[in-house]
């Protein structure tokens, strides 16, 4: 049996409550075989709102870790990017009601909660699969390119931003935004890939490998 359903209503909640919400939680480290706290709330919710809460954050997250355990951060950076929290920030991009301006401005504000969080504290995994979540409608062929509109447009825009997060000076960031490519199927991918190894000569070998199998569409 799981956790009973908790129901939260933001349709009111300051941009405070709103971060309280995400990460004010009492967790523990005992992952394996736990009902997180996100799988059994249901949310009501203005997501207009949500999305320029989101966009705030990403822009100017440092605060964060000054008000919150790193615990409570990984597990609420798992709560935003995945599909089950009903106002995670997955949610809002795919939000066909909203307008396209509003979902992509959320995805490109994620460069800089890279370059002013993520670069410097990697957290455990929420981090590394950042993109994987958001990304990988495109590699199992939920989304397609070929069909254009927003599939089209939003591909274009994670393209955009993952550029961004690539040319970060951190591994965290270029690891996470290689593992990103590696799922969005971006045409230009390779060619970004090629002009990022040649730029890069200090690479590991272990991460070279990482960015050629990304540029195969062959990451895990």
């Amino acid at each position: 049996m799981g956790e009973p359903t908790t129901r939260v209503d933001l349709t009111n909640s300051s941009f405070q409550d709103f971060v309280a919400f995400l990460f004010d939680r009492d967790v523990s480290l005992e992952s394996e075989g736990k009902d997180y706290w996100y799988w059994n709330v249901e949310v009501e919710f203005d997501a207009k709102k949500i999305g320029a809460y989101y966009v705030q954050l990403f822009r100017q997250p440092e605060f964060l870790l000054t008000r919150f355990t790193k615990l409570q951060l990984e597990e609420g950076f798992w709560a935003i990017q995945g599909p089950n929290l009903d106002c995670a920030v997955f949610r809002i991009i795919y939000d066909s009601d909203l307008p396209l301006s509003t979902r992509e401005e959320c995805i490109r504000s994620m460069a800089d909660l890279f370059k002013r969080l993520f670069a410097t504290e990697p957290f455990d995994s929420s981090v590394q699969m950042w993109w994987d979540s958001l990304c990988y409608d495109w590699h199992c062929g939920n989304r397609n390119r070929e069909r254009g509109g927003e599939d089209l447009e939003l591909q274009d825009v994670y393209f955009q931003t993952l550029i961004k997060v690539l040319a970060i000076d951190s591994w965290i960031c270029q690891g996470a935004a290689l593992h990103g490519l590696g799922h969005l199927h971006h045409p230009q991918t390779n060619d970004l890939i090629e002009r990022f190894i040649a730029e890069h000569p200090s690479l590991t070998q272990e991460q070279k490998a990482y960015a050629l199998a990304a540029a195969r569409f062959e990451v895990q």
